[in-house]
């Protein structure tokens, strides 16, 4: 097994790290990046999306999707994309079944705080411990189910209501 030498997340990840010849990862190469970009810039390309996709799907309900969690990242992006950008979210829960008393109340809060309409995709506990075993013994990862129903779901909700923009800060 290798180890990435900056924040040593093993190469089996469920994200399929991969090291290079001094051997950091891809997720610690990425990270670098933010560090480089003009946040300013970002954010008015942002806005051009914003607006552009809100004329595209003006008078049909949501303007985009935006996966929550109910961590604060979650608080960041809806009031990013409702009270800075002015638009009309749907928020894509992904229920992992790992959630905390607070994690939940949080959740309950953010849709009431700004507003916002929520789905949840909730699988039957006997199918994720199924799925869960699976994932465990083929990637030795018992998350990787979080991360393909956070990643995931919301495109399937995108696809079923024809929301085109999905606004994520993962």
């Amino acid at each position: 097994m290798k180890y990435c030498n900056r924040c040593l997340y093993p190469t089996n990840h469920p994200y399929g790290l991969i090291l290079d010849d001094q051997g950091v990862c891809t997720g610690c190469r990425v990270h670098e990046e933010k560090d480089a970009l003009d946040w300013e810039e970002r954010f008015k390309l942002l806005e051009n999306i914003a607006r552009s996709n809100s004329r595209r799907v003006k008078g049909r309900g949501f303007d985009c999707i935006v996966p929550v969690t109910g961590g604060g990242d979650s608080y960041f992006i809806v009031h990013t994309v409702k009270n800075v950008l002015g638009m009309n979210p749907l928020l894509v829960h992904y229920n992992h079944q790992f959630n905390t008393k607070v994690g939940i109340r949080n959740l309950a809060n953010l849709a009431t705080v700004f507003d916002c309409d929520v789905v949840t995709s909730t699988l039957s506990p006997s199918l994720l411990k199924r799925i869960t075993r699976h994932t465990l013994k083929r990637w030795g990862s018992m998350y990787w189910q979080v991360l393909a129903g956070f990643y995931t779901f919301p495109v399937q909700i995108a696809v079923k209501f024809r929301i085109p923009l999905i606004v994520t800060g993962k």
